[in-house]
């Protein structure tokens, strides 16, 4: 075997989660020396053009693992004009990650976990999901991606391990109604004796905040920004989804996957499949859009939009004065804080773009602009919340 591990952390929806997995192991204080991480990788078309998670022939650099696997370290890349930001945690945060190839359906990632059990001998696997929407039954009116969450969960079923599935964030992607959640509750918390509940901490949160400042993160990040002691009503998405920093915010919880998957559909409806283009299919009979479906429309404009103008001229004091007078505007209807990905939809702004606003707000409003955070008010007021408590190893749920 390779270096022996107890735990592999598996982030389900790729992108931010992928971060949300370190700050779980932190938080869980696992030895980073005995842990070992997983993620698919999956960017939005603002960075990744190609709509859909990435296979190994994607990427240069990339180490070969046995027969089924491949590890992203610091110095991967995708090849051609795409990004991904997996290499760019590895390098920040020393590890490496194994990538699991949704391409081929759950059936693949199940054997590649299961390659990896007997490689690094690990019998415990937790599946991270920032926001809960892999909680959804599958026919909420307003869940967006349950593609990679329905993938993560049906191939994570079924093996020889203890496997959990690890929610923090619930509700912060905007993807469970308040009534949705409240039926999580009753279904999934309330009573049952197989969970376990902890919280980010600040001292956890503010190991990791300074990935904000290059992550485009989006969910991953509002939970950080709750576990630093924000509060409110924060905009989000390109449609101003509006959704609530509070202690729920960066509360933990550790659920048995038979609880999760049994209550997934669309998890279960993967089960079998070899392919993304026929859980593609599923979510069809569903009457569910799938996040790839999305992406592609999103390219077709993105690539409309591009072809149709030149490089933005307004100069960054206008664009800094349209910020202002929409903060001011959302403000007064109990809006507290801005995402970036909301800052570039109401400003029009595109990739690199963006990235010069951002530099300017961190030198000219680094009061206000503290990623992935924007503040409306012009007077910061985020209160430091109960730092709660970390979870503790033991405290995971199952075996050992």
């Amino acid at each position: 075997m390779e270096h022996v591990k107890d735990t592999l952390i598996f982030a389900g929806g790729g992108g931010g989660d992928a971060l949300a997995a370190l700050m779980v192991a932190d938080a869980f204080g696992l030895d980073p020396k005995r842990t070992a991480f997983a993620t698919l990788v999956w960017e939005r078309t603002l960075f990744d053009p190609e709509p859909g998670p990435r296979a190994p022939e994607d990427f240069e650099a990339i180490q070969a693992v046995g027969e089924h696997n491949h590890r992203i370290t610091a110095s991967s890349r995708l090849r051609g004009d795409r990004t991904t930001f997996v290499p760019r945690l590895a390098e920040s945060f020393g590890v490496s990650y194994y990538l699991m190839d949704v391409t081929r359906g759950p059936e693949r990632v199940r054997t590649q976990i299961s390659e990896l059990q007997q490689r690094l001998g690990f019998d415990r696997v937790l599946v991270v999901d920032v926001g809960g929407d892999i909680l959804a039954r599958g026919h909420e009116e307003m869940l967006r991606s349950p593609l990679a969450d329905g993938l993560a969960l049906a191939g994570t079923h079924d093996l020889d391990a203890d496997v959990r599935v690890i929610v923090t964030g619930l509700g912060l992607d905007g993807e469970l109604s308040e009534q949705d959640v409240a039926d999580v509750h009753a279904d999934l918390i309330e009573g049952n004796d197989d969970l376990t509940t902890g919280t980010i901490t600040p001292d956890t949160a503010s190991r990791f905040a300074s990935a904000f400042r290059w992550l485009p993160s989006e969910v991953s990040g509002l939970t950080t920004a709750a576990a630093l002691g924000h509060r409110g009503t924060a905009e989000i998405r390109s449609s101003g989804l509006r959704v609530e920093l509070s202690d729920e915010s960066c509360t933990v919880r550790s659920f048995a996957h038979d609880d999760v998957y049994q209550r997934n559909e669309i998890a279960a409806a993967f089960e079998g499949i070899c392919s993304i283009e026929q859980c593609e299919t599923v979510l069809q009979d569903f009457g569910r859009t799938s996040e790839l479906e999305y992406e592609r429309r999103s390219r077709d404009r993105l690539e409309t939009t591009v072809e149709s103008r030149t490089m933005k001229s307004l100069p960054l004091e206008e664009l800094e004065a349209d910020l202002i007078d929409y903060s001011a505007t959302v403000q007064e209807e109990g809006v507290q804080y801005l995402s970036i990905r909301r800052i570039a939809k109401v400003l029009d702004l595109q990739r690199h773009e963006l990235e010069s606003f951002k530099t300017y707000l961190a030198e000219n409003h680094a009061d206000r602009f503290q990623p992935p955070i924007w503040t409306c008010s012009a007077s910061a007021n985020a209160g430091q919340t109960d730092p709660g408590r970390s979870i503790g190893f033991a405290q995971v749920g199952g075996q050992g």
